[in-house]
């Protein structure tokens, strides 16, 4: 098997593991790279070495529901069998350029059935997304901009190394589900008080306690599922 720090691979068995490593292939990710697209059978599934995808929500606009990082995995219909064509309810791309473990959908859901142990790692990230994407609901309905970036910026650092985000004003808007104007304003505002700072299209987090405070409840950090 090609070396990986994706945690969920790391937490399977070595049986488990075996049953996987004849199927999984390393592969680049650039940036945007889709993994899912809305309606489309789930061909693949992926499981982040380094980088970050968004899953977003598409209707009349767009909004992040979701973000996985080197914790998880993309694929969570083939995981939860929802859907006997295997089709994505939401699109999936790379937010953050990474690199990746793809592994096919049927071996997956052939190896899954072999083994419980197996099952139930998956089925515990599955939990662990779950919370996430209501967290991210709740702070969506709930929240001011500031504190959803807050929020946004928390978790995209614990899923990348170091505290420096490539991330611009067009791509945080589409995430948020606000105008550029605002998110402009809310990123203004946290390093007016130095807790990041921006420059040529990276936000550097500068002071993470402050940032967590400026979240007003809304983070919750990455569980060990």
């Amino acid at each position: 098997m090609p070396v990986s720090s994706n945690k969920l691979l790391s937490r399977l068995s070595r049986a488990d593991l075996r049953l996987l490593e004849p199927h999984l292939e390393a592969v680049e990710l650039p940036v945007r790279t889709q993994l899912e697209a809305r309606n489309k059978r789930v061909r693949h599934v992926y499981f982040l070495d380094k980088g970050m995808a968004s899953v977003v929500a598409n209707g009349q606009h767009e909004i992040e529901v979701g973000i996985i990082g080197r914790e998880g995995m993309s694929g969570l219909s083939v995981v939860l069998d929802a859907d006997r064509n295997n089709r994505a309810v939401h699109e999936t791309f790379m937010q953050i350029g990474g690199s990746g473990q793809r592994l096919s959908a049927d071996p997956l859901r052939e190896a899954m059935a072999a083994s419980g142990t197996m099952q139930q790692v998956f089925l515990r990230y599955a939990h662990a997304f779950l919370i996430q994407a209501t967290q991210t609901a709740l702070a969506n309905g709930r929240s001011k901009i500031e504190e959803r970036l807050a929020r946004w910026l928390l978790l995209a650092a614990d899923r990348m190394d170091g505290n420096a985000l490539a991330l611009t004003h067009e791509f945080l808007a589409m995430m948020l589900g606000v105008r550029r104007a605002g998110v402009t304003i809310a990123l203004q505002g946290l390093e007016r008080v130095g807790l990041i700072a921006y420059r040529r299209g990276v936000i550097t987090i500068l002071d993470r306690e402050a940032l967590e405070k400026s979240s007003n409840g809304t983070y919750l950090p990455l569980a060990d599922n």
